[in-house]
């Protein structure tokens, strides 16, 4: 015989696995999250349906719940074979993805380890207090673990990498993940060497705003430009006393900012650090201008004058067309 529960749709209830709520449906468009919740209640009662109907039921074209049926496959969330859609268990994935075989070990390399293992899971639990009001994707534990162990950060630059990203509303895996390879591409793995690398950005930050009200340019700096400023600071150890110098030779170009670098990049390559190096050999090289043919007959140079090299208006026009 068989034994059946009978009850109304009315009162039945379709469980969502939070996972899915917390971890994978943020990423998802919002046609595929109605898709995957629709085939979740059908799936329930071993319903048939084809795409059509999906799609006059949930309102859509049958082309979006196709494409639907893709992304949703593609984040292994179902299988599909020409007559059926199976939906995978999403909680037993994350299980297995948490899930590290254990190994024998020696006594003294757990001792070594605990201390270690107490302050990181600290940290983590005080990075889920604190950006995920204590309930943190699983994913996340897994990254977190990945990240203490490739760019080898202490728990308060791993703090801090989640509150840079919190506060820039954008706290999804890839974005810490793309800022946290770029704070391990500076060397950085300390409290100390973070401040250091943030108190520079601010400083670039400012002078890059500086700089665009200067050229008028009506916005931020492009992150092309961002790194053209870098390069005038941090390489070149230029100040804004010289910079300067050189956007007042921009005027009326078209491409102010591309002829500011490149008058730095010729400045720096003539050995010039200071504004008194750059006035002494912007004289001589106005000097050298008025006298051309005098000049012309002394091939003897020396880079500390500054006169080996005489640029004018027509080389940086020049260079401009680059």
């Amino acid at each position: 015989m068989q034994f059946e529960f009978i009850k109304d749709i009315l009162l039945s209830d379709t469980l969502i696995p939070d996972i899915f709520l917390s971890d994978i449906m943020p990423r998802l468009p919002s046609d595929a999250v109605k898709v995957y919740l629709y085939c979740t209640f059908l799936s329930k009662y071993n319903k048939e349906a084809r795409p059509d109907d999906l799609a006059a039921k949930l309102d859509l074209s049958t082309d979006t719940v196709n494409a639907a049926f893709f992304i949703l496959e593609q984040e292994g969330l179902i299988i599909r074979t020409p007559n059926v859609v199976s939906l995978t268990n999403i909680k037993e994935q994350a299980v297995l993805k948490l899930y590290k075989k254990k190994t024998t070990s020696d006594v003294e390399t757990i001792n070594s380890k605990t201390q270690a293992n107490i302050k990181r899971n600290q940290c983590i639990d005080s990075i889920n207090k604190m950006f995920f009001q204590g309930i943190m994707a699983p994913s996340w534990y897994t990254a977190i673990d990945n990240w203490f162990l490739a760019y080898r950060f202490d728990e308060d630059v791993m703090v801090s990498l989640f509150k840079f990203c919190y506060d820039n509303n954008a706290l999804n895996i890839k974005y810490v993940e793309k800022v946290a390879a770029t704070w391990a591409s500076k060397n950085i793995t300390n409290h100390w060497e973070l401040e250091k690398y943030m108190e520079t950005c601010e400083r670039t930050k400012a002078i890059g705003k500086t700089i665009a009200r200067s050229l008028r340019l009506g916005k931020n700096l492009t992150a092309y430009e961002e790194k053209h400023l870098e390069t005038w600071l941090n390489e070149y150890g230029y100040d804004m006393s010289i910079i300067d110098e050189a956007l007042k030779l921009t005027v009326g170009k078209s491409t102010p900012f591309k002829y500011a670098h490149n008058i730095l990049t010729n400045w720096h390559k003539e050995g010039i650090k200071t504004l008194e190096q750059l006035k002494a050999y912007q004289e001589a090289s106005s000097s050298a201008r008025r006298k051309k043919p005098a000049a012309s007959k002394d091939k003897t140079s020396s880079r500390g004058n500054f006169q080996q090299r005489n640029y004018d208006d027509e080389f940086y026009n020049k260079l401009e067309k680059l």
